[in-house]
């Protein structure tokens, strides 16, 4: 099944913007050493420190407030909706994974506002608030590692896991083999390169040629920046049935017309712009071999195009959902 948003657009006139239980739970799960704490710090930022260099973006504060401005994107996308996967409102979602949890904006969301559920939120770095729900765990984990999960999940929720996952194939093996009967995956993911909307983005564009350095590096480091256009046919092959894809559309900046779309645009914006520093560095110095500077002159020329309202461009985001057969 597939349901693909349409991707043209209507443009606004164009002008220029620059404007859960216990450890039990999860028993392969790695205690909080100091080692963890010891971030590698590099070019100004820094980064995890268990499994150093299995994720290319920084851990340090201003990401942080990207990643948790990012969650509010999501949820204007979503119409406020923390998932787009049909569970039934009666159907109590026992335990929850969320891979990847970041901040734990959304883990800690989800948890609010379903009490009775326990939460688990994993990731390699131990960035997560100490004030949580009852009902929400933190773990520090590495999800590419063998699960030893002690109990089922009923939800697995991922996102933006674009450049974190080696062996993508597999992760959905292990989320099917670690659901309970009847559970959903769900993972929302960017699609990389940029397009443009009604037509070819040209090759002269700044923000098509980061985007392609940008896939290029990922691939030269054992990740596929286009990976969620293939979620639906690789959940399908780990067993998944009644799996969906969905196709949202996220503009560059304001350029569209239709106000829902603009706000995106704006948020879009605010994210990218802010994020392409933390985005680019570590995969453009230690991947593809550039100097500092020479990266920070031609990000600027990237995100003078993505402030251009006159550049109708935009990212695919491809949310796909799947249940573990009864």
């Amino acid at each position: 099944m597939t349901d693909t948003q349409a991707p043209l657009i209507e443009a606004e006139a164009d002008d220029y913007d620059s404007g859960l239980e216990s450890a039990s739970l999860a028993s392969s799960t790695t205690s909080i050493a100091s080692t963890i704490f010891k971030y590698r710090s590099e070019h100004g930022r820094t980064y995890h420190a268990y499994k150093d260099g299995a994720y290319a973006f920084p851990n340090d504060d201003t990401e942080l407030d990207r990643l948790d401005l990012q969650h509010h994107q999501f949820s204007v996308t979503f119409d406020g909706k923390l998932f787009l996967a049909s569970i039934p409102a009666e159907k109590i979602l026992h335990r929850v994974l969320d891979v990847g949890t970041g901040t734990g904006i959304w883990a800690i969301d989800f948890a609010d506002m379903y009490p009775q559920s326990q939460v688990l939120g994993v990731d390699l770095s131990p960035v997560q608030p100490g004030f949580v729900p009852p009902n929400l765990l933190f773990q520090i984990d590495d999800i590419e590692e063998p699960w030893t999960y002690g109990q089922k999940f009923d939800f697995i929720y991922s996102r933006m896991m674009v450049g974190s996952l080696a062996n993508v194939p597999r992760f959905f093996e292990q989320s099917f083999e670690n659901l309970a009967p009847g559970g959903v995956l769900e993972m929302a993911d960017i699609a990389y390169p940029a397009k443009l909307n009604g037509g070819d983005i040209p090759e002269d564009s700044q923000l098509y040629k980061w985007s392609i350095f940008f896939t290029e590096a990922c691939a030269k480091a054992g990740r596929n920046a286009n990976c969620a256009r293939l979620y639906k046919t690789q959940m399908e092959t780990a067993g998944f049935t009644n799996v969906v894809e969905k196709t949202l559309i996220w503009p560059t900046n304001r350029w569209p017309k239709d106000k829902k779309m603009k706000d995106i645009g704006m948020w879009t914006l605010e994210n990218l712009e802010n994020g392409l520093e933390a985005l680019s560095t570590a995969l453009f110095t230690r991947v593809l071999g550039w100097e500092k500077e020479e990266l920070d002159a031609f990000l600027v020329g990237v995100g003078k195009e993505m402030r251009d309202t006159k550049f109708h461009t935009y990212w695919d985001i491809i949310v796909v959902f799947g249940t573990k057969p009864e």
